[in-house]
């Protein structure tokens, strides 16, 4: 049986004086932009026979006018679908083209490592990850073999730029056209001011 959340709060020995019922919102799907490779195309509109999320590709939109875009928009609304689908089109178009994506945490990655594995591995593009639990002796190769490359800020900032030297590390930044920040409203603090000055040097 699964609780409700008034019941897990008078549970936890809160007592509940207003309740508000948010009524849901039709979704508002559009056509999946034109401007993407074909190959994306075809495997978006399998996927999504009814079209996409008009806030889905209005990001998509504004990433291909080469804008920075911040999706804020409510949980399992689609956000990870518009960076992900402008990654994979980047891949598509530019062998050499490379993208990073930086999660505040381990398990994060382990989460959305299945979606991006989804998207791009059927366009035979390759995903890899690098985070604290991955051995610094398996971490060239990673970035050899890897088109996108799904990684912790901090190691990014202890490995990563302390490496600027190796050939796998130069070819990645060289390369870099995308930078994704996953759940960026954790950056606050101390650590987001750490954050902002790894990001200054990135």
């Amino acid at each position: 049986m699964t609780d409700t959340p008034r019941a897990l709060a008078e549970r936890a020995g809160f007592f509940v004086t207003d309740e508000v019922t948010l009524p849901g919102r039709q979704p508002s799907y559009v056509a999946i932009p034109d401007h993407l490779h074909p190959g994306l195309l075809d495997l978006l509109a399998t996927r999504f026979p009814d079209g996409i999320y008009a806030h889905q590709a209005r990001g998509l939109a504004r990433l291909a006018d080469g804008d920075d875009v911040c999706l804020a928009t409510p949980t399992a609304s689609g956000k990870s679908l518009v960076f992900l689908a402008h990654a994979a089109d980047l891949l598509l178009r530019d062998p050499d083209v490379r993208v990073v994506a930086f999660y505040p945490a381990k398990a994060l990655i382990q989460d959305q490592l299945e979606k991006w594995r989804g998207l791009l591995e059927p366009l035979g593009l390759a995903v890899g990850y690098i985070d604290g639990g991955v051995s610094v002796s398996a971490r060239a190769d990673i970035l050899r073999q890897s088109r996108a490359v799904l990684m912790t800020p901090d190691v990014a900032h202890a490995w990563l730029m302390s490496n600027l030297e190796t050939a796998p590390v130069r070819k990645l930044l060289a390369s870099l056209r995308l930078l994704v920040l996953d759940e960026v409203h954790v950056y606050e603090g101390v650590f987001g001011t750490n954050m902002a000055y790894l990001l200054r040097r990135f």
